[in-house]
Order: C-alpha cells, then structure tokens, then sequence
C-alpha cells in the first residue's frame, strides 16, 4: 500500500492546518463531516423524472448508458429471489444496487442500508444526501404501488441514482472552477484544465469541501498531496489520461485545432474520473492484500495478530488497528481465544480501507468475490442450484491465490451438500451460508459473512466519536500479543486442505434475502428434528439487515427484510 496515516501526515502540513480530518491508515480516508449538504425532495423529484424522460426519450448517451445499466443489473436481477408476482422487494432492490455499483465503479452507495430512516431526520432544509437513494427507492415504490421491481424499473432507479451522482460532480466541478476564479463559459489549455482537474481530485481525495475553498489553500493542498498520499503522482497521471481521453473523443474539430477546453468536455472528464478511480485505485488494494498474504499462516486468509502486529513495531505506518477495533469491523478471527487472527479478505473490504469522497458513496477496496458470485449467477440465472452445479462451476473459477481448475476438497463438498440439505436440496446463493461456503472456498478473496448484529464496520473516525477510543493500538497492546506468540511457537499450523478447511469457523446460523413458503416449512421441519434431538424447543425466526450489506458495507441496525435460522 501507498498510503500512509492521515494523524502521521498531519505533521506535513507545517501547522496550516490544511487538512482538518482524522482517519484510519488510508491513502484512504477521511471523513467529510463538515459536509452536510442537503437536497430538497422537489429536486430529487424532478431529477428522477428527468432520467425517465430521457430514457423513455431513448436518445444520446442517456440511451447508451440505460443500456449499459440494464446488461449489467440483467444476470443478478434473474438470479435474485422474486415476489409472487416476479418482481423484486424492497430489501432486494437495495442489495441489487449496492452489487451493481460495487461491480460497476467500486461505489459504495450510502443510504442503500438504512432505506426509510429519511422520515426520521427531515428538515425543513431537506435531505442529507446520503439519504438520498433510500428516499428515491421510496418515490418509485409508491408509484408502483407495492408491486416490486422489474428490470426496467431497477434500471431506471440506478440510472437515476447515477444521474444524482454526477449531478453531484459536476456541482463539485463548479466550485473547482471557482476556485480557480473560472467561469463556466471559460475556455482553456489543457495545462489550465489539468490544473482545476488536480483541484478537484485532491478535494475528492481528501474529502475537501470546495465551495469554501481558497486559491491559495487550494495550491497549498495540492502541493503536499505527494506527502499525504504517495499516490498522488500516479493519479494525476490518470487524471491526464482519462481528460486525453475525453479530448480525443468528445472535442470538436475546432476545440483540437486550438487546443482550447471548455467547461463540458471537462466536466465529462470529471464525471469519467469519478466511474473509473475505483478500478484505478484497486492496485493498492491489491498490493495491501500481497503484503498480507505473505504473513497468513498457509491458506487461511488468516493472520496471527502478532505477525499483523510485527511490521508496526519495526516502523511501519500500516497495520495498528487495536483488537477492539478489528473486532468491530468484523476483520478478527476469535475461533481460538488464545490465538486471535485476522481476517484478510475482511480487514481489505472494511471501511477503514474507503475513501468517503462523496456524500453519496466511498469509494472502498473492491470485494474480490464480486465476480465469483457474479459469475455464478450469469451461468445459473435463478436464485439458487444443485450443489453439484455449484461445485463444477466453482472448481472452474481462479483467483490471484487459486489455480484452476482444482479438484474441491471433499470435505468442502460435503459442507456444500449439508447446506443444499437444508433448503430441500438446493442452495440458495444469496445466503449467508453460501457466502460461508465461498469463504472456505476462497478464504482470500471472499470475507467471512458473519451474523448479522455481531459487527457495526466503522471507519477510524466514526469510531473515535462513538467509543471515544483511537483505532490504533497501543506499542503495549501490540507488543503483548508479540510476546504471547512465544508461548504458541509450537501450535502446529495447517498444512493440506483438509486441515486448513477444518481450522476455519463454520457458523450454522443462516439469513436469505427472502424466504419463500417452502423455505419456511423446511426451517420448521428442521427446527422440530433438532429440537427431537438434542431436547430443545424451538428456534425462533428472526428479522435482520440484508446480508449482502452487512457483508461489504457499513452495518446498521434495525432494517427489516432478512430472514435468519439455524441450519
């Protein structure tokens, strides 16, 4: 990883009090508190039918991007349970529009999570905006009028969330503009375009409110950029290509004879920007990921917390966060009390790995398993499979640490079979048990799904203000659990598949995005044999979060639409 912590490069800024955030260690992040932007509910009204007249229009690039929204939704909106009238519900919808901008720009969409918690909070002033999507999906809902989601009108609500985003860039853009003492109708050199672009991608960066931005604080922050954030030369390299590209493709003839810009084509830029620095700054991600792995104890995707701590105590910036941080994004294998470990493929998706650029969404670490399940639900196209199906199409599927094909290690099978067994021989693939089961699969790619509850994911500031803690630990903390390994030194680590499936937790626990009448009546059948068994009542049904939230973004509490049982 590039990155190093914002309360270390703080110092940089030489008291000018330049950058006013505290986060965690993040070329990633800070959290934009003073940004309370708020959006009337006419606004949101007449941009969402300004989508759908543009779309019912059929015309330019609203058409094209309808298009490229609608072949990306297709393979998850066919594989995702339906009501019965074949339509999507309302915590459906949610988790088919967090996977497709996840998918689609490694966009994070705030607001997904806690839909309807907009009715508590409004102002006279209006909206946050992160509360924005929830009350859009609430206006198509109505005007639906209980019936669910089709393609069509999933396609058209992310195009209209979408459209919210840009709308958002563009006002950034402005600021930028101004700050810069650019007027809309100016026109420029591509050195004066590159300029205001670097302006507001330092503010996207480090999460800077531009409207109240100076010349003056704007170069100063630009300079100490390469200080703060070791990638910034890299990004402004990508900045210049995506702005090359936008010149080369979206000009006029005149526009290329002068070299002149104006305010569109870099708007374009910026908007381009925004989509594609999420694939972009992945590689750090990824090589944060390497480091780890070469920590792991062999094919765990797990790491003694005294290995994770051993960098930090020789010097190194990353890997500090306290175990009661970990424990709270939901990163610290616990299995074994006297060994905790931490999970690789949780600690890379959690918030403290997000840039929160936007009022609208962060911009976070992309979660590998993505494609796995994706590419599982383009070749099933239904809610769920046999599991020999599964098993065929996932020995098929490699990853940075699995080659394949690959012979599934039979315990595996058998986890895979005990599961399908439970839900009346096939295996629902929005589950938290299939999620389990991937993790086994790919324990460095796919997080581990915990229950819902257990974990409240926050990142470092979030967490400062609400437990009053840092998240880093302590030399002390990180020092004791070094010294403790002595004592674990002969704790033989895993070695073949077998062993290394064995040594990973398997909770029983499930929670599906929707349980259908057959579902139910399998889960009280089991309920009654285990309680035969083991001599105990009953189960209780509970109502959670959606699982595929829980599992890649921030956790709240309270929201309906997730059945949980014991399997």
């Amino acid at each position: 990883m590039k990155a190093t912590t914002l309360s270390a490069l703080m110092m940089v800024l030489i008291g000018s009090s330049l950058i006013s955030v505290a986060s965690a260690n993040a070329f990633l992040g800070a959290t934009p508190k003073h940004w309370e932007e708020r959006m009337t509910e006419e606004h949101i009204t007449e941009q969402l039918l300004l989508v759908e007249v543009e779309n019912n229009l059929g015309q330019g690039a609203a058409s094209s991007r309808m298009k490229q929204l609608e072949s990306m939704i297709k393979p998850i909106f066919a594989a995702l349970p339906k009501n019965d009238k074949g339509y999507l519900g309302h915590a459906t919808v949610r988790y088919a529009l967090h996977r497709l901008f996840v998918q689609r720009h490694g966009w994070v969409i705030k607001g997904l999570d806690a839909a309807g918690s907009h009715r508590n909070t409004t102002s006279s002033a209006g909206l946050l905006k992160e509360q924005v999507p929830a009350y859009v999906q609430d206006l198509f809902e109505k005007r639906l009028a209980g019936r669910g989601f089709g393609l069509h009108e999933l396609t058209v609500l992310a195009a209209t969330i979408e459209h919210l985003v840009h709308s958002e860039a563009i006002k950034r853009l402005g600021d930028a503009f101004k700050v810069h003492n650019l007027f809309p109708t100016s026109v420029m050199s591509e050195n004066e375009a590159d300029e205001v672009l670097d302006t507001y991608m330092a503010s996207y960066i480090m999460a800077q409110d531009l409207s109240n931005m100076s010349l003056d604080y704007a170069l100063k922050l630009k300079a100490h950029m390469p200080d703060m954030y070791t990638g910034w030369n890299d990004t402004q390299k990508f900045v210049r290509a995506v702005r090359q590209n936008c010149t080369e493709l979206d000009s006029s003839a005149a526009q290329k004879a002068t070299g002149e810009l104006d305010f569109s084509l870099v708007a374009r830029a910026a908007e381009r920007m925004g989509e594609q620095f999420g694939t972009f700054q992945d590689q750090e991600c990824l090589d944060m990921k390497a480091s780890l792995i070469k920590m792991e104890e062999p094919g765990t995707g797990r790491i003694r917390l005294s290995d994770f701590y051993k960098p930090a105590l020789n010097g190194n910036w990353q890997f500090q966060e306290s175990t009661t941080y970990l424990r709270q994004l939901g990163a610290l294998d616990e299995s074994d009390p006297k060994m905790p470990r931490v999970i690789i493929a949780n600690y890379i998706i959690a918030p403290t790995n997000c840039i929160a650029s936007s009022n609208f969404y962060s911009v976070c670490c992309m979660d590998e398993c993505e494609g796995f399940l994706g590419h599982l639900e383009q070749q099933i196209a239904a809610p769920e499979a046999p599991p020999a199906r599964i098993a065929a199409l996932v020995s098929q599927l490699s990853s940075t640490s699995v080659s394949a094909p690959r012979k599934m290690p039979q315990p595996l099978l058998d986890r895979l079979e005990e599961v399908a067994a439970h839900h009346g021989g096939s295996v629902p693939l929005h589950g938290r048990l299939f999620a389990q089961w991937l993790h086994h699969a790919f324990p460095h790619e796919c997080p581990y799904p915990h229950v819902s509850g257990v974990t409240n994911p926050q990142t470092a500031s979030e967490w400062l203000e609400s437990s009053g803690d840092d998240h880093r630990a302590s030399d002390e903390e990180m020092r004791m659990h070094v010294e403790n390994e002595q004592l674990l030194a002969s704790k033989k680590l895993t070695s073949t598949e077998e062993d290394v499936f064995a040594s990973l937790p398997w909770s029983p626990e499930e929670e599906l995005l929707v349980v259908r009448p057959l579902q139910q009546q399998q889960v009280h059948s089991s309920n009654r044999l285990f309680a035969n068994t083991c001599s105990l009542a009953s189960f209780v049904a509970l109502t959670s979060v959606a699982y595929g939230l829980v599992r890649s973004s921030t956790a709240s509490a309270g929201t309906a639409g997730v059945e949980k049982f014991l399997v």
